[in-house]
């Protein structure tokens, strides 16, 4: 819990996301006081006259420096008789799918992947969630908010869950969501960590991974394959990896290099589900991707 009126700076590097950027300026408010010097940087183009509302809203009264290559600080002044909304972080929504007699509603936290709703390439991949007795460890790799680990561990009640994310607001999302649907009833194990690390090699039975195929405004496929090799190493023999990704960006063309096979499993107009399957005759090895 943040402690309250200490602060004597903060110092804010203004995130792309709006949603972040409430929950932090909400966050930080009780740390306040009327000394506390409140200096934001961001570059130019990321600050509109929404992100000036969040801090009068939230802080007090604000205004911006001039612009100087191609960025700008904004200063913000605490105001104690501002009278502020509550937190609208974590929120929550309705997924479209059943328990029993219940809907499955989800929890989100302010920067996760489809805050508002379920994206349609998840979707299609819930679709097709595999089922088989022979899955007894099962990550949710890059888990979101754990929908994809949620639905799997209903599918395979035998199976341990792990599910790993880079995000702390993703990870805290999954075990939310997670601990909603099974209470005590069921362990599971939740990493933020990069990719698959602190994941045993050779440890898993099968890996769902709906990879990001950008990072900030920079489109490329390093975080995926990243991801696959990791979960080569994490896989035990005859060990499954199933990813989703839009038709054009030929996973099964770069797993089938990684893996030595690769099988589409279903698709739609839009994306492609993709199994590869490990083999321990198939050595592992570094693999070019850059053709």
């Amino acid at each position: 819990k943040i402690l309250e009126n200490v602060a004597n700076i903060v110092l804010i590097k203004i995130p792309k996301s709006l949603a972040m950027l409430e929950d932090q300026l909400h966050r930080i408010r009780p740390a306040l006081n009327s000394e506390t010097k409140i200096i934001a940087a961001g570059m130019t183009k990321n600050i509109h006259m929404s992100v000036m509302a969040l801090f009068e809203k939230a802080i007090g009264p604000t205004t911006t420096s001039l612009a100087r290559k191609k960025s700008r600080l904004i200063f913000s002044q605490f105001e104690k008789a501002l009278v502020v909304a509550e937190n609208p972080y974590p929120q929550s929504y309705d997924s479209g799918y059943q328990l029993e007699d219940e809907a499955l509603v989800l929890i989100n936290h302010a920067s996760v992947f489809s805050r508002e709703k379920l994206d349609i390439g998840t979707r299609f991949f819930l679709e097709n969630i595999p089922i088989a007795d022979h899955y007894k460890n099962i990550v949710d790799l890059g888990c979101g908010n754990g929908v994809l680990g949620l639905i799997a561990a209903l599918k395979n009640p035998a199976a341990q869950l792990i599910f790993t994310d880079e995000s702390y607001m993703a990870v805290e999302s999954a075990i939310a969501n997670f601990v909603a649907v099974f209470g005590e009833t069921r362990e599971a194990e939740f990493l933020q960590t990069d990719c698959l690390q602190g994941v045993g090699e050779k440890s898993v039975s099968l890996v769902l991974c709906n990879p990001p195929f950008h990072q900030n405004n920079v489109v490329s496929d390093d975080i995926a394959w990243q991801m696959f090799s990791e979960s080569k190493m994490a896989l035990e023999n005859k060990g499954e990896l199933w990813v989703i990704g839009n038709r054009h960006l030929a996973y099964h063309t770069k797993l089938k290099k990684l893996f030595g096979n690769a099988e589409v499993v279903t698709s739609n107009k839009k994306f492609v589900i993709v199994k590869a399957t490990k083999n321990k005759l198939r050595a592992l090895q570094d693999v070019d991707f850059s053709s």
